[in-house]
């Protein structure tokens, strides 16, 4: 049975996002409002306009994510309110308490190594049927050879094009466009991080249009993306350093939705081939 305080049901934080961990203990009594409602996960529009996400066991599905203990098996209602006393909150008669909880940094880290670490990568991701399947449109095509050329001749006016072509792209809860671009952008934050450093233009006029450009839940990926934030999965995908860790990292990426692994690992591979192509190295 699960502990109970009064009326209400109490579940544990098993492991949240720094990020997520600094919002809550920031946030006044009243948080927001439940958003989104799904099977394993729900989603919560907070005081500072962007979402949380709790989720059930496993490794953290968003950089905004916090994993639970269990998922509550009871209806959650959307639009219901969401408030906070210390370290926890209460929304539709549940409890949720993180103080116990451990906190990981989901920020992209810069690679080592160059050239090498992209071809080693590339060359072991496994190839799938439906690797980018939402994306054979001849409007998908395009932005994304623009995302590709950016990349290979470091331009960021067609890099910028490209993403903007790709933002809300498709249908689903994420967008096979946004998943596709949050996969370029762990390769890029890993692997040409000064690039991005150079040029802020590229986050600041992309996650301007994203405000308009796509769904609430998307945008929020590719803020953080943006941002060099990611899910635990893709975090551990772009640091593996062996065959065994990519299998299982990918294995990971690919249970995320029904579409939105396949294309957020079709991102990447376009990246990687982008990154490891002779061009224009200048920033």
């Amino acid at each position: 049975m699960n502990p109970t305080t009064g009326d209400a049901r109490v579940i544990s934080v098993a492991t949240m996002s720094a990020g997520a961990f600094r919002r809550l203990r920031a946030a006044p009594s009243d948080v927001g409002q439940v958003h989104s409602v799904f099977e394993q996960a729900l989603n919560l529009a907070c005081h500072d306009g962007g979402l949380l996400t709790l989720h059930g066991p496993g490794p953290l599905l968003a950089p905004f994510a916090a994993a639970l203990t269990h998922f509550p098996t009871g209806a959650v209602r959307p639009g219901r309110p969401v408030s906070r006393r210390d370290d926890t909150i209460t929304l539709d008669g549940i409890v949720v308490e993180w103080s116990g909880a451990a906190t990981l940094d989901v920020t992209m880290r810069a690679a080592p190594k160059g050239r090498e670490s992209v071809t080693k990568l590339l060359s072991v991701l496994p190839h799938l049927e439906n690797d980018g399947a939402g994306l054979t449109s001849t409007v998908a095509r395009g932005a994304e050879s623009r995302v590709v050329e950016g990349l290979r001749l470091r331009q960021p006016e067609l890099f910028i094009a490209g993403a903007l072509g790709l933002l809300g792209l498709g249908e689903g809860l994420t967008p096979s466009g946004d998943d596709c671009l949050v996969g370029a952008l762990a390769v890029v934050h890993r692997f040409a991080r000064s690039w991005l450093d150079a040029h802020p233009e590229i986050e600041s006029v992309v996650r301007t249009a994203s405000v308009t450009a796509t769904n609430t839940i998307a945008r929020e990926f590719v803020v953080h993306a943006l941002a060099g934030q990611f899910s635990e999965s893709l975090i551990d995908l772009m640091s593996a350093d062996s065959a065994p860790d990519i299998g299982r990292a990918v294995t990971h990426l690919l249970s995320m939705g029904a579409t939105s692994g396949a294309d957020t690992l079709h991102g990447i591979r376009l990246a990687l081939g982008a990154l490891g192509t002779p061009g224009d190295s200048s920033a």
